[in-house]
């Protein structure tokens, strides 16, 4: 061949200057192109791409096409393609290729000719997924520690009184604090530590400030200093997860958070969940103060056996001893505290020369030193249990602890139902409530003698997590949700229903004389449509799988749980359990839809839409044509009362988020899941009063509005069905139908809120003043507790009946919550008056919220997130993010922070949410081919903190790894990959 015009051009010119001879053969690398005698080296060929597209959707199909490459003095032999996915190479001029994962793709073409030259090119492939995008919103007084040990935070320093963070009043604040050499090694104070966080807050005498610890092996303390800074006005310095201390007074103060440099903290540092609000006489396991009245410098000290007893008695300087488990008292003297420091690490805060103790008041120390001495104490292999002396008065038993909490039943005016009844039985037989749901922690002590027998209906074994089929325990054996814990869900709606009240602890239930008959149907991933109808014809009395009746079928069956799949073999069943006499109540689901939700949609179900602390309807709560009933759902994306809670609906729950026994407690859930016990409650205080109620009469009683105040449109309405449930009149209507008519006497006065909260912003909120009985009622007096609080008739008639407008006025008011009531006294003293109370909220120094840096996470179905997370900051309020290239799959969306920085989402102690709700967390379907975006993915994050009634059993700490950080594998905490930080600080800049 002869050599091309464009090869010339190419040779030197050097090359050029010399004689060109005629085109012939030769050998080797000789190409046909001589110059002189000598041939010319081979040509490279070059390698050209063609693609049928660059740029497209997962999973996206290319057709690529190389016969455009080109060699110029010879032919091509091989074609040679890499598409930069992992894929094995081909061979071939025009393949088709299938990128089944979103990203940017280098594909790499090879040609190799006869001379065994290759050239190359590259072509990029843009692959793109599903866009998903939504806003997660969180509590309005949410705040976050300045200094956390989260790597891509930017730290400020409160670590003193100069340099306290403000801190609005009320609060729910996440935080971290750790000693040095704690924590993992690349946060931002695993050198220095983080030795306390200190807040400066404004209170007015009525508040509580809790602290719930993240870490079940830390030992965070809690104290309250002067505005001075010169003086401990109290602490909290237990040895539980639990520290709180009362409002000494209206004034400002410093609090401090600070992790204990003692024996007893083997982790070093933790999370923690700060929260200042109404001081409701709320606590879980009441830590020792040091404002507690107790004995100072003495203990009661018990051992593990007889044969320690004498040793132990000897080393503490035991006054007494006794057999094993018996407590003997020990004086905290220079010896025993001279024993304790020798078994105490870090830093000595016993001695009198340390900077604590010269911060008390002389009348303090010696306390403060009883304290610090428990905590070593607790440490001691031989101590069984140590405590304070305590000093005891006499007082009248208090009523459950964590009641105040329960703001939702004064919204359906349950204290004035349980006036007449608590659902003891009035007919010799107790009424019986079955809950269809994940089963029940047995051992919780507010189900003490509150169950039946119940049955475990779930037949798939690794659903169950029992390794066995059904069978008749039906003990929550957990469905490790994702985001930290199991959800216990069944114990949470069964507590609603009827958790053991007026027992000094935990919460109280709708219908606490009633008795809970569990059914486990629900596992990992829920349950089946077979299975739950199993568990409602084992409830109902009907012929099931277990060859089994309960020895007295159940009074009323609920079901919070749901599927928008139609079954007529559940409809079936639900019929024969209604034709038993059964009132069948269901959950009308959480994805703010108005399409029909199975069972609630049944014929002969009764179905519960969700209603939140100021009387409207829940945001995630379904509606629709059959909607029944509302009742209060909550919702945790509030705190309209001030208490530093989210106004969820608060009960029964377990944690499993560290490794050993199941801690047993009490938190906050929302959804009609929570709605439908209320209801269902309320339908046993009407049983036992009238054993005989029918299904028929239920309804019949419903639709004439006696079981409910008409809430939305006038009169039935696809929102609030026929109301929100009204306990007073809806067991005044059963006494009424047990009795025939005639049988309520008397004049009864009704409200129809019986709380209003005004939050930040409102002003106004109309009541309605209405007759529940016979007779006439005349209102005599309004009287205000608050000069700032007013009623004024709206719409009333001559007897003062009707509409009122509750008017606030917040001038002159200074920053933080206040409380109010308001009654309505009638003209007949022998008539009940009625009360409104009243709470609204003044901005504080922080009103715009944010529970810091947030990780936005989808979670494939191996419980593995897909790419890295989304990383967003507050913003107004809230925060607004987007998950791009998301492949083809199922998902479940999480957010929440990483304070600790150990790459889990959903700690304890950290801020977590999930789309639609933790507890019920929604798969979303993605097909980017199909739809490449999916916006309005919108929930809820709190910072969670369920209050324990117990401490970590004896060998329950979680693992260690081993960067020094802790974490239970099976936790339930989600890994999660975390971009880098753009630079890294020196240890110099860390503090």
């Amino acid at each position: 061949m002869c050599v091309s015009r464009p090869v010339l051009q190419r040779l030197t010119a050097a090359l050029l200057a010399v004689g060109l001879s005629a085109c012939g053969g030769g050998g080797g690398n000789d190409n046909g192109v001589r110059i002189g005698n000598t041939p010319l080296p081979n040509q490279a060929p070059a390698a050209v791409i063609s693609a049928s597209t660059v740029d497209g959707f997962a999973a996206l199909t290319v057709d690529f096409d190389g016969t455009a490459s080109r060699d110029l003095d010879g032919q091509i032999t091989d074609y040679r393609w890499d598409f930069g996915d992992g894929s094995p190479t081909v061979s071939g001029s025009s393949p088709s290729h299938t990128f089944t994962d979103p990203g940017g793709y280098n594909v790499r073409l090879t040609v190799t000719d006869n001379d065994g030259s290759t050239g190359e090119v590259l072509q990029n492939v843009r692959v793109r997924g599903a866009r998903l995008s939504g806003t997660v919103q969180i509590l309005t007084t949410s705040a976050v520690d300045s200094d956390v040990n989260d790597r891509l935070t930017s730290p400020v320093s409160n670590d003193d009184f100069f340099s306290a963070q403000a801190i609005p009043n009320p609060v729910r604040l996440g935080g971290w604090v750790n000693l040095p050499g704690t924590g993992t090694r690349d946060g931002n104070f695993f050198t220095n530590g983080d030795p306390a966080d200190f807040y400066a807050v404004t209170l007015t005498g009525n508040e509580l400030i809790l602290l719930k610890i993240g870490d079940a092996t830390a030992d965070l303390d809690l104290y309250l200093w002067d505005e001075t800074g010169s003086t401990i006005l109290d602490s909290s310095l237990g040895r539980d997860a639990t520290e709180s201390i009362p409002a000494p007074g209206p004034g400002s103060y410093f609090i401090e958070v600070v992790p204990f440099a003692g024996v007893s903290n083997l982790s070093g540092g933790s999370n923690y969940v700060l929260s200042i609000g109404q001081d409701l006489g709320v606590t879980a396991r009441r830590p020792t103060r040091l404002s507690d009245a107790f004995v100072p410098d003495e203990v009661l000290i018990a051992g593990h056996s007889n044969r320690l007893l004498p040793a132990m008695a000897s080393r503490y300087a035991a006054t007494e001893r006794g057999r094993a488990g018996r407590f003997s008292r020990s004086q905290i003297g220079p010896e025993t505290l001279e024993r304790i420091r020798a078994r105490q690490t870090g830093p000595r805060l016993m001695g009198s020369a340390s900077p604590r103790m010269q911060s008390l008041a002389a009348e303090h120390r010696a306390k403060y030193r009883t304290l610090l001495a428990l905590k070593a104490l607790s440490q001691d292999p031989e101590v069984a249990h140590a405590e304070v002396n305590a000093m005891l008065v006499a007082h009248r038993t208090p009523d459950d602890e964590l009641y105040p909490l329960q703001w939702h039943y004064p919204e359906i005016k349950l204290p004035a139902a349980w006036d007449i009844t608590t659902g003891e039985p009035s007919g010799g037989q107790d009424v019986i409530v079955a809950v269809v749901d994940t089963g029940i922690l047995p051992n919780h002590p507010d189900f003490d003698d509150q169950l039946v027998s119940g049955y475990d209906f779930i037949a798939d074994a690794g659903r169950a997590r029992d390794f066995n089929g059904i069978d008749n325990d039906p003990t929550d054996q957990g469905d490790f949700a994702y985001g930290g814990s199991s959800s216990f869900h069944g114990s949470h709606v069964a507590g609603t229903v009827a958790a053991r009240s007026d027992n000094t602890e935990g919460v109280a239930g709708v219908a606490w004389g009633a008795k809970i008959m569990p059914m486990r149907a629900l596992g990992v991933d829920g349950g089946t449509a077979y299975d739950v109808m199993q568990a409602v014809r084992y409830a109902a009395g009907l012929d099931n799988d277990s060859g089994r009746l309960p020895s007295r079928r159940a009074d009323i069956i609920n079901l919070s749980l749901g599927s928008p799949f139609f079954s007529q073999a559940a409809q079936d069943t639900i019929t024969e359990a209604r034709n038993q006499g059964v009132i069948i109540i269901a959950s009308a689901g959480n994805e703010s839809s108005t399409a029909p939700n199975y069972p609630a949609a049944y014929n002969g179900v009764v179905s519960v839409s969700a209603s939140t602390i100021d009387g409207t309807l829940a945001p995630y709560s379904n509606t629709g044509s059959s909607i029944d009933f509302a009742a209060p759902g909550g919702f945790n994306g509030t705190d309209r009362n001030g208490d530093g809670f989210p106004d969820g609906v608060i009960s029964i729950l377990g944690d499993d988020s560290v490794s050993g026994p199941v801690q047993l407690g009490y938190g906050s859930l929302n959804g009609t899941s929570m709605a439908a016990p209320h209801v269902a409650g309320v339908a046993a205080l009407m049983k036992a009063v009238h054993p005989g109620l029918t299904p028929a009469q239920f309804d019949a009683a419903l639709e004439a509005g006696n079981l409910t105040d008409d809430f939305g449109t006038a009169g039935y309405d696809p929102s609030f069905g026929w109301g929100l449930i009204n306990a007073q009149k809806a067991v005044l209507t059963a006494l009424d139908l047990a009795n025939g008519p005639g049988g309520i006497p008397l004049p009864v006065l009704g409200v129809s809120l019986s709380s209003v909260n005004f939050g930040v912003l409102a002003t106004t909120q109309v009541v309605r003043l209405s007759n529940l009985g016979s007779g006439t009622i005349v209102i005599n007096e309004i009287n205000a507790s608050e000069p700032w609080l007013q009623a004024l008739p709206a719409a009333v008639d001559g007897n003062g009946l009707g509409d009122y407008q509750l008017r606030i006025d917040r001038t002159g008011l200074s920053e933080g919550a206040y409380n109010a009531s308001i009654e309505f006294v009638p003209l007949d003293p022998a008539t009940n008056p009625a009360t409104i109370t009243v709470t609204l909220q003044v901005p504080g120094v922080n009103p715009s919220a944010d529970a810091g840096l947030f990780f936005v996470i989808a979670v494939n179905e191996d419980g593995s997130s897909e790419g890295n997370a989304a990383v967003v900051a507050a913003r107004n309020g809230a925060y607004e993010w987007v998950l791009n290239d998301i492949p083809a799959g199922s998902y479940r969306i999480f957010a929440g922070s990483d304070m600790d920085n150990d790459n889990f989402l959903c700690d304890a102690g950290e801020s977590c949410g999930a789309f639609r709700t933790l507890d019920i967390q929604e798969r979303i379907s993605v097909d980017p081919q199909t739809t490449p975006t999916i916006e309005d993915l919108d929930f809820v994050s709190e910072f969670r903190a369920v209050l324990t009634t117990q401490a970590l059993a004896d060998g329950a700490a979680p693992d260690k790894r081993v960067d020094g950080a802790s974490h239970d594998d099976n936790a339930g905490g989600i890994p999660f990959r975390k971009p880098a930080p753009p630079t890294r600080r020196s240890a110099a800049e860390e503090r």
